[in-house]
């Protein structure tokens, strides 16, 4: 009797033992199934899109990333190609090698008045719409220059208040338009407080984002100080629309898209019919963000056709008082840093520049992780690289090594 009663104690340690593992993995899997559908719910009804935009596209993704954006508008474009020319004396494996140290999908060279190389890397080809980031933010200036010269926005100096309706009779309805495009709102940054479901991420999602773009406090004086903020490009399409009475996508299409002879490009809304993000996630091709640079190195013309007013580039491009390394929603190599930060107190994330620039008049579209525009004026050039994004990219190494190649051979002006 005793071994049996030892026999049946044990039975009962084990069971004691296995009921417990049981419970702990039980409370394991409620607080996953609690967690993925409280993040279902803050972020319905696009929560795997969400996810995506939280912590990246999955491994192995494409570099087109239309398909991972949802819900997306087309810009509807009028395809003309790019004239394409020869120049088999140019070598350069430097510019490739930079391309490709950071992983590169794009890199294309306009000089003169053509393509003079054109080259695709990992997965990338002419048709990748890859992901460009805050390079959109450039085209959304771009855009309201148009906006100006049709006279539905009045000018720079217009109280935002007259475009938005929430701010009429808010104090800050008082910001500009140009201090919005300059980044000195004054406005506090979102919270950054709870990782994903913070209200910056849920912002960076496309959830709530009119209202979160509007729950911001005012905590300096609008025009003094420089405080990069998607937030503050995102008032910029929103009083673009409000302007026009039109979706952002359709007067993008007309006023700029067909004129420079693109293709069809996608804007990716905040839901079905709703808000597009101006500050980021223009999804278009190499060749025509090509297009959008030799715009502005043409003084807003395209194949002689003056597309936005030249005095509006000039402005798009002159330095800012609160950062004379910032104009209207584009970046300027002038003045050389060799850190270039997106806050005036230096917190956060910064861009290198390990050289300096050899031509410190280059002007460029900053996406975050090396997608660029840059745009020599002097040199009769525009870059245009695309890539997975990459926070160590150096912002000199890429321009530098082209017009040294350039330079070095007969011109091509």
């Amino acid at each position: 009797m005793t071994c049996i009663i030892k026999e049946h104690d044990g039975d009962a340690k084990v069971q004691t033992g296995m009921g417990g593992m049981k419970k702990a993995f039980g409370i394991v899997l409620l607080v996953i199934v609690i967690g993925a559908a409280g993040f279902a719910a803050l972020t319905w009804p696009w929560p795997k899109l969400a996810f995506n935009a939280a912590f990246g596209p999955p491994p192995g993704s494409p570099p087109d990333i239309t398909a991972l954006r949802e819900p997306i508008e087309k810009v509807p474009g009028d395809y003309r190609p790019l004239p394409v020319g020869s120049r088999p004396d140019l070598d350069f494996s430097e510019a490739i090698a930079i391309n490709e140290k950071y992983d590169g999908y794009s890199l294309m060279i306009w000089q003169g008045n053509e393509v003079i190389f054109e080259k695709y890397f990992a997965g990338g080809g002419p048709d990748t719409r890859a992901e460009s980031a805050s390079m959109h933010k450039s085209v959304m200036s771009t855009l309201m220059g148009a906006a100006i010269a049709d006279g539905l926005v009045g000018s720079l100096d217009d109280p935002i208040g007259k475009y938005i309706p929430e701010w009429k009779d808010d104090p800050r309805g008082k910001i500009t338009i140009h201090n919005v495009l300059n980044m000195a709102t004054g406005l506090a940054p979102l919270s950054t407080e709870g990782g994903v479901l913070s209200a910056n991420s849920r912002f960076s999602q496309g959830l709530f984002m009119r209202a979160m773009t509007l729950d911001r406090a005012l905590i300096t004086e609008p025009g003094t100080v420089f405080d990069y903020r998607n937030q503050n490009s995102q008032l910029g399409g929103m009083i673009i629309e409000a302007a026009t009475k039109r979706r952002y996508a359709d007067y993008l299409s007309e006023k700029i898209w067909k004129p420079i002879g693109a293709k069809d490009a996608y804007v990716w809304l905040d839901k079905a019919g709703g808000m597009p993000r101006t500050a980021s996630t223009l999804m278009a091709r190499t060749e025509d963000w090509m297009r959008i640079g030799i715009l502005l190195k043409d003084g807003g013309q395209f194949e002689g056709r003056q597309v936005v007013p030249a005095e509006w580039v000039e402005k798009m491009i002159g330095p800012s008082t609160p950062n004379p390394n910032y104009g209207l929603q584009v970046w300027r190599a002038s003045p050389y840093v060799k850190q270039r930060w997106y806050n005036a107190a230096k917190q956060g994330a910064f861009v290198p520049a390990a050289e300096e620039w050899v031509d410190p008049d280059i002007f460029f579209f900053d996406g975050f992780g090396g997608q660029r525009v840059y745009v020599s004026r002097a040199e009769n050039l525009v870059i245009v690289r695309q890539g997975k994004a990459r926070p160590d990219w150096d912002d000199s190494a890429l321009p530098n090594a082209v017009i040294r190649v350039l330079r070095a051979a007969k011109p091509a002006l």
